[in-house]
């Protein structure tokens, strides 16, 4: 169930497991490259005021053990006259489940509205008790994050290197909704929510109709694959050029889950299938609403 909490948070957020062990080989390293840094206005983010919800179900016994959602809403200042786009979501276990597994997950993104890069994040970990949360600061035009992880009445401060253009998994889910993904392709973004580096790939399986208690949706079938690395400070960088950071890969590319994606305008993600110790569970589509 723990291995679940943390899929599913990678969909709503992609909150991906503190203490999973790597069974691959460590020590591989990638080579740096050379990249300027360009700053992209993308004009007006187009899902603002949504909100998705989701049931979680084991397949096998057809049971619904979670509930999980995230909203996006509309443009805000902060108090230094900053504008941005909080995202919200969360996961929660129900009923029985709560007797082998807590969870109470909720997470925060703010989303800059020109560029739809990160600005903030936030994590609250509530795990059969273990409690942590993650404040993440992120800081592009140094290729860096600040991070503050409270556990247990302690707080640890640690800055992280990021390769251009990395994002909060939150945000991700919307970078891939905007993404007009091609058969034979494979995509990549890097994601990081406090703790590990990931570098997400998709590519599409194929299409079909899948039903959600709204009715049918036609969707892309996508294979969600992961690599976990830890991105290294650059050496020797020229005036004025950008050095992407090399990377230690931690664990090699995975499959993650299999997901859904609605073909209709909106992009709507419907499905999200992951595979655990405890068998097979799956996130569905129950409602969709918009706020004003």
């Amino acid at each position: 169930m723990y291995r679940l909490a943390s899929s599913l948070v990678l969909w709503l957020l992609c909150v991906l497991s503190l203490s999973s062990c790597a069974s691959t080989p460590k020590g591989l390293l990638e080579e740096s490259v050379q990249s300027t840094r360009r700053v992209v206005n993308r004009g007006h983010f187009p899902f603002q005021g949504e909100r998705l919800s989701f049931d979680v179900r084991h397949v096998a016994t057809r049971t619904t053990l979670a509930e999980a959602s995230i909203q996006v809403g509309h443009v805000r200042q902060m108090p230094d006259g900053t504008p941005f786009i909080p995202i919200t979501g969360g996961a929660s276990s129900l009923a029985l489940a709560r007797l082998f597994a807590k969870i109470d997950n909720r997470v925060e993104a703010y989303l800059d509205p020109d560029s739809w890069e990160t600005i903030y994040s936030f994590k609250q970990l509530n795990e059969n008790g273990r409690d942590r949360k993650f404040y993440v600061w992120f800081w592009h035009d140094e290729m860096s994050a600040s991070v503050e992880r409270h556990h247990a009445g302690n707080v640890a401060k640690r800055d992280y290197v990021l390769p251009p253009g990395t994002m909060d998994s939150i945000v991700w889910i919307y970078a891939l909704r905007q993404t007009k993904l091609e058969p034979g392709k494979t995509y990549r973004w890097y994601t990081f929510d406090g703790w590990t580096l990931n570098r997400v790939g998709v590519s599409v399986l194929g299409e079909e109709d899948v039903w959600t208690p709204l009715g049918f949706f036609h969707c892309q079938k996508l294979r969600i694959m992961r690599e976990r690395s830890e991105a290294l400070q650059p050496q020797g960088a020229l005036s004025g050029v950008f050095i992407e950071p090399g990377r230690k890969i931690e664990v090699e590319t995975y499959e993650l889950a299999t997901a859904w994606l609605a073909t209709n305008e909106a992009r709507t993600p419907v499905r999200f299938v992951v595979e655990t110790g405890l068998g097979e569970f799956d996130l569905l589509l129950r409602e969709i609403s918009q706020a004003q």
